[in-house]
């Protein structure tokens, strides 16, 4: 017998009631995950609402370049090279 069942015939708990037992634990985590996973949201909207994004992607013909997006100034670029990315990175902390 195991040790669950052991503790299950001790306390009477009938599997009826477990079952129940377990529904009702699924039927109260389904709001509470949803409430969870809405602040998550939101805390990563506020972390990172005011980072650049930078995705790497290939043209065509299998060439890297960097699409960036500033969601401070909403600026879209399109870089051929790393390089370029960290040029305008630099010059977007220095703009007066």
């Amino acid at each position: 017998m195991k040790s669950y069942d052991l503790y299950a015939e001790l306390e009477l708990i009938t599997p009826e009631a477990k079952k129940e037992a377990q529904q009702a634990l699924r039927a109260a985590k389904s709001p509470l995950k949803k409430i969870w996973q809405f602040a998550q949201g939101i805390q990563k909207h506020w972390a990172n609402g005011s980072e650049p994004r930078i995705k790497q992607r290939w043209d065509s013909d299998g060439n890297p370049y960097y699409e960036v997006y500033d969601p401070i100034s909403r600026q879209r670029l399109h870089c051929n090279s790393e390089l370029e990315v960290r040029a305008w990175l630099e010059q977007r902390y220095y703009i007066d």
